[in-house]
């Protein structure tokens, strides 16, 4: 033991020997192991305080990660790089003598630390403008993910595969990148879909529609549409928009490939043709095909059918409908829109929602304000009265009710819920307001229809009467200049 001291004092005795100059600092070694020394312990503890800060302290006021790594880390380093400051000088340090090496680190920072000093720029900006977040979706040049990570040199994204990529900051700032997350919720996907020309286009729209709505992760407002881009070679072509939350991005191309299936399903079932592209050959010198008799190419021709094309086209054909009803025929019996034609047909559908009832769900009550106009897509409801405890109907498949209430804009005269699990086809008091305000002729056609009910019109201004909502010009007003009033009075909602 006493052996181990004297070589221990001896090994001091050396290190203290050997001394080196620091501007105007006289320092041996064993000085400068000493302050490696209080450096690494600094370094630890303000590692420690760092993580303390960004997971406790900061966290209760800054909810934003990134935001709480910037702070966390300038207070944590800034207070170790002041305590090994005070430790210098209470060591008997000159800490002016470090302005030398400042000038040398930043020579070095100058010339060989460029992208590090870079990318520590560009961290810091990213952090502190915010226009790049944990959790965003982005992409960047061919790498689309999540980032999960940003720190003073680099962000961390999480690829659709699972793995990671991390990526310079400076190259987050310098180029051109998609942030899908910026000051949006949600994100618009775009499906291509083609159909035959003979296609009836209303039918197209409503089948689109409804594949739309029956994808979970397709979000109802806003609400898909269907865009007819125009007409193709040999078909007509459409764009399916369905908008899904930012969160699913990652998920897109399973959302995507959902709708497809559910278009090409519904597109089958109602006998809508997906074309076959068509080529036509033409032949330079027809002499030269002269060798083939007329009845040989004729039994060729009838082969090749059979076997091929014939094929298709005779499963197709012999598909018949599949029940599921149609939202434009089931329109057209409505007697307030069957004067309508296709056009205006088609833009009922489009701004058409569908909704769905649970079992016993009630979908509105007695006086509630009359919002909505519903068809019974499936399944069936009950209208009833709570104040008699009556049952007043039961509506099925195909039945539709409430369109006076929507385009007169009066209250509920019963209540209404559902006698199983049940898929409605609605048209609200908004998308209703919007239809009459881009089509102002159509006002006109429905009031034609509506005054050839006038007893109808008339008990329905009665029973506003009695419960005191109709004014006192309404009263002695005719009929048909009563409705033009109420269904105007909707275009100021």
């Amino acid at each position: 033991m006493f052996k181990l001291q004297e070589i221990f004092k001896h090994l001091i005795g050396i290190l203290d020997s050997i001394t080196f100059s620091i501007g105007k600092n006289e320092v041996t070694l064993t000085y400068l192991f000493q302050v490696i020394a209080y450096l690494i312990i600094i370094a630890i503890l303000a590692n420690y305080l760092n993580k303390i800060l960004r997971r406790r302290l900061l966290k209760r006021l800054i909810s934003e990660y990134g935001i709480r790594y910037v702070f966390a880390s300038l207070i944590s380093y800034g207070i170790g790089a002041f305590c090994f400051i005070i430790i210098l000088q209470t060591t008997g340090f000159n800490v002016s003598a470090l302005a030398f090496l400042g000038g040398g680190l930043g020579i070095g920072i100058g010339l060989g630390l460029q992208g590090m000093t870079k990318n520590l720029v560009s961290g810091l900006s990213l952090l502190l403008e915010r226009k790049i977040k944990i959790g965003n979706f982005i992409k960047f040049n061919d790498v689309e993910g999540y980032v999960t990570e940003i720190s003073t040199r680099s962000a961390t994204l999480k690829l659709e595969d699972g793995s990671s990529v991390i990526v310079p900051n400076r190259k987050l700032m310098e180029n051109q990148l998609t942030n899908y997350h910026y000051k949006t919720d949600h994100v618009r996907l775009s499906l291509f879909i083609r159909v035959d020309y003979n296609s009836d286009l209303v039918l197209v729209t409503e089948t689109l529609l409804i594949s739309a709505y029956s994808e979970n992760s397709v979000l109802k407002i806003p609400s898909p549409q269907v865009i007819f881009k125009g007409f193709g070679d040999s078909c007509l072509d459409f764009e399916l928009w369905v908008w899904i939350d930012s969160d699913n991005m990652g998920i897109r191309f399973e959302i995507m490939s959902s709708l497809y299936f559910a278009v090409e399903y519904n597109l089958r079932q109602r006998n809508i043709k997906i074309p076959l592209a068509q080529r036509e050959f033409w032949f330079k010198n027809y002499e030269m095909i002269n060798f083939l008799s007329t009845e040989q190419a004729k039994n060729r021709m009838t082969l090749a059918t059979n076997q091929g094309l014939k094929n298709h086209y005779t499963q197709t054909d012999t598909l018949t409908p599949s029940g599921l009803l149609s939202i434009k025929e089931l329109l057209s019996k409505v007697e307030y829109f069957k004067t309508l034609d296709d056009l205006h047909i088609r833009k009922l559908i489009e701004i058409g929602t569908l909704k769905q009832l649970k079992y016993n769900e009630i979908l509105f009550k007695e006086n509630d304000p009359g919002d909505a106009f519903y068809i019974i897509l499936s399944g069936s409801v009950e209208i009833f009265t709570e104040t008699l405890n009556k049952t007043l109907a039961i509506l099925h498949r195909g039945d539709f009710f409430g369109e006076l209430a929507l385009m007169l804009g009066i209250p509920r005269t019963a209540s209404v819920k559902s006698q199983q699990e049940t898929i409605l086809f609605s048209i609200n008091n908004q998308q209703f307001d919007k239809l009459l305000k881009d089509y102002p002729e159509l006002s006109e056609r429905i009031i034609e229809e509506l005054g050839k009910n006038q007893e109808e019109l008339h008990q329905r201004r009665q029973e506003l009467k009695e419960k005191g909502l109709l004014k006192a010009e309404e009263e002695d007003t005719n009929i048909v200049d009563w409705v033009r009033h109420r269904l105007q009075s909707i275009l100021t909602l």
